[in-house]
C-alpha cells in the first residue's frame, strides 16, 4: 500500500476507534488509568461527526409528505479555488457546514466511487435517459465463484435458472485519493422498475482497494464470492443491483437504491429472451416499485438497437450491435393490479389491445402495484433483435425502467 493509502487507512481507523470508545464507554478505562497515576479525571465529552461524500446533513428537517426522496450532493464555498487539498484542508475549517466543501469534490483529495449507468458515464448524476442497463454488472452463467474465471468469457451473458451463477461488478474511483476497504454489495430483486430495501435479496459482499484516478488500480473488476442461484420468479428474469461505498471516505448516502441519482448504485434490469421463448408470448409481471404517496406514469415502447449501448456486450464488439427487427406485431402493458395478482395470459388472446387488455401505458397510484408486459412481434431474424423499454416517470423525472431484449 502507498504512503497515501496508509495515511487514509489510519484516518479511518482513528475515526472508528473514537466512535467505538464513545459507544462502548471506553472513557471509563482512561479514567481508571488517570486515577492510578494520581491525576483526577475531568468529565469527557466525545462528539464525532463524520461526513464525507454526498450525504445530506443531519437535522435538515422532516422529509416532504410525498414525492420521491432527493439526493443532496453538497456545495462548494470556493475557499480553495485550486481545488486540490489534503484531508486536513477539508475538515480543518471548523466553521464550514458539514454539507459544504472547500472546492468541487472531484478536485479534492478524496475518493469518488461510482458504477456506470452507460458506457460514457463519468459519474454525473442524475443520469439522463435509461440508467438500468449498466455495463458494469456482468455474469458468468452456470458456474460458481470458486470455478469462475477472473473475467467472464461472455460480457453480455444471461444467468441460468436454478444453476450457480457468478456476478461481477466493474467498480470505479475517479477521485484524487485512493479508496481502501471499499465495500461492494451484490443484490437481486424480483422484476421491478423501482426498488426499496425491503425487497432486496443480498447475494454476497466483498472488499476491494482502489487507487486514485489516473493510476492503473483506480478501477477493478470485482467478483462476488457467493454464488447466485437465479430463480426467474414469476416468469421474468430478476434485476441485479450492485452498490460500492466506503463508510468514512465516501459513504453510500441516499437514495440508497436509486441508480439514476446515486453514483454508488448500478442496476441491470434486463430480460434477454430467445426467439423461441418470445414465440410463447409470455406476459411478464413487473412491479412498479415505491411511489412515495404519488402517482406515476408507466409506458412501454420499441427501441432501436443502436440506442441500447449494452448490446455491445452481446456482440463483444464496440462497433457492432444486432440490427433492429421488423415490427410485425404489437407491444403493450396490462392495467395496474396489486403485486401477486394473476395476470391474464395474453398469449391466448388474438388481439389483446382490441380486447382492452393492454395499452401503451397507464397511470399507477400507490405502492404494491404491478403491470404486465406483452409483445406479439415475430422472430426478429438472425443477427437482429427486438428491444422494448418499460419506463416509469414521476414528477417529470425518470425513476426506473426495465428492458426486454429478444434475440433472433
Amino acid at each position: 500500500m502507498s504512503d497515501v493509502g496508509r495515511f487514509v487507512r489510519r484516518v479511518v481507523d482513528g475515526v472508528e476507534d473514537a466512535v467505538e470508545a464513545a459507544v462502548h464507554g471506553r472513557e471509563h478505562e482512561h479514567e481508571k488509568h488517570h486515577e492510578r497515576h494520581h491525576h483526577p479525571a475531568p468529565g469527557v465529552t466525545v462528539n464525532v461527526n463524520v461526513r464525507c461524500g454526498c450525504c445530506p446533513p443531519p437535522g435538515g428537517g422532516p422529509p416532504p409528505p410525498s414525492g420521491r426522496p432527493g439526493h443532496t450532493t453538497g456545495t462548494s464555498d470556493g475557499s480553495l479555488p485550486g481545488g486540490i487539498t489534503g484531508i486536513g484542508g477539508v475538515i480543518g475549517v471548523t466553521t464550514r457546514p458539514p454539507d459544504v466543501w472547500p472546492g468541487p469534490r472531484t478536485q479534492l483529495f478524496l475518493p469518488l466511487l461510482f458504477l456506470r449507468a452507460n458506457a460514457g458515464d463519468t459519474g454525473v448524476r442524475p443520469v439522463v435517459g435509461p440508467f438500468w442497463e449498466s455495463p458494469d454488472i456482468l455474469l458468468a452463467p452456470g458456474v460458481d465463484p470458486a470455478h469462475a474465471p477472473d473475467t467472464p468469457d461472455q460480457l453480455g451473458a444471461v444467468a441460468e435458472a436454478g444453476q450457480d451463477n457468478t456476478v461481477y461488478a466493474h467498480v470505479w474511483n475517479l477521485g484524487q485519493a485512493p479508496c481502501p476497504d471499499t465495500l461492494v454489495e451484490f443484490y437481486w430483486f424480483n422484476p421491478a422498475l423501482g426498488f426499496s430495501g425491503d425487497q432486496a435479496h443480498l447475494i454476497g459482499a466483498t472488499w476491494v482497494d482502489l487507487r486514485g484516478r489516473g493510476d492503473a488500480g483506480s478501477h477493478k473488476l470485482v467478483k462476488c464470492p457467493v454464488s447466485w442461484r437465479a430463480q426467474f420468479i414469476n416468469g421474468g428474469h430478476e434485476c441485479l443491483v450492485v452498490r460500492a461505498s466506503q463508510r468514512a471516505l465516501d459513504p453510500l448516502a441516499g437514495p440508497a437504491w436509486d441508480g439514476s441519482r446515486n453514483r454508488h448504485v448500478g442496476q441491470r434490469n434486463i430480460h434477454v429472451m430467445s426467439a423461441a421463448e418470445a414465440a410463447a408470448k409470455p406476459t411478464l409481471p413487473l412491479a412498479v416499485g415505491p411511489l412515495f404517496g404519488g402517482t406515476a406514469q408507466v409506458d412501454v415502447a420499441r427501441t432501436n438497437t443502436a440506442a441500447m449501448p449494452w448490446l455491445h456486450l452481446v456482440t463483444m464488439d464496440r462497433a457492432t450491435v444486432p440490427g433492429t427487427g421488423a415490427a410485425t406485431g404489437d407491444v403493450g402493458l396490462t392495467p395496474p393490479t396489486p403485486v401477486g395478482t394473476p395476470l391474464p395470459d395474453l398469449g391466448t388472446v388474438p388481439d389483446p389491445r382490441g380486447a382492452g387488455l393492454m395499452d401503451d401505458g397507464h397511470a399507477v397510484t400507490g405502492d404494491g402495484q404491478q403491470v404486465g408486459f406483452h409483445a406479439t412481434d415475430g422472430d426478429p431474424g438472425a443477427g437482429n433483435a427486438h428491444v422494448y423499454r418499460v419506463s416509469g416517470n414521476q414528477d417529470s423525472a425518470l425513476f426506473g425502467g426495465y428492458t426486454v431484449v429478444v434475440l433472433g
